[in-house]
């Protein structure tokens, strides 16, 4: 399992959903959270591994830490207020842009036993959810910054991405 980083366009592309109860998914999920931890991300959606399938797994290290493993995720109930979130992204290595979220969610999901589970989320795990879910629409977080922003966003990427990550400075992104 190998991530995949912009412009790969594999990650510009929606999946499919899982058939409830394809038991074939299961070890994807289980490897999708060994590379999460092992990549030291809060979020991972299959399309960022090559797999066009509606999975994801999350682990926003709280107290206790529970890793989600979502099959077939989406957003059922959102809140009306927004809040900012910095935002970084396994697929975009060493950049980090601010976009605004919705500050709760409730996100409908099956388990990794074909259960449906609700989970009602706020601030960095609604956010999380929000980015990751966006994944599976083929929806990157840089998508949702303005023309200029995105502009910016790529071309910053670019240069880190040719310097390896030397001299990050995040506070020109304004």
């Amino acid at each position: 399992m190998e991530l995949h980083v912009f412009p790969d366009p594999i990650l510009t592309k929606p999946c499919a959903d899982v058939e409830i109860g394809d038991k074939s998914v299961l070890p994807i999920l289980d490897e999708m959270a060994e590379k999460l931890y092992e990549w030291s991300g809060a979020g991972l959606a299959a399309p960022q591994v090559g797999i066009l399938k509606k999975l994801v797994v999350i682990d926003v290290r709280d107290e206790p830490p529970v890793l989600y493993k979502m099959i077939n995720p989406k957003i059922i109930w959102k809140s009306d207020e927004l809040i900012e979130s910095r935002e970084g992204c396994l697929s975009l290595p060493l950049l980090r842009e601010t976009v605004k979220r919705h500050e709760k969610v409730k996100v409908e999901y099956f388990d990794t036993n074909f259960q449906k589970q609700i989970l009602e989320a706020e601030d960095f795990l609604s956010c999380c959810i929000q980015h990751e879910l966006d994944h599976l629409k083929g929806t990157l977080y840089i998508d949702r910054l303005s023309r200029i922003k995105y502009t910016r966003a790529v071309n910053k990427f670019h240069k880190l991405q040719q310097s390896g990550g030397a001299n990050l400075d995040d506070t020109d992104e304004e």
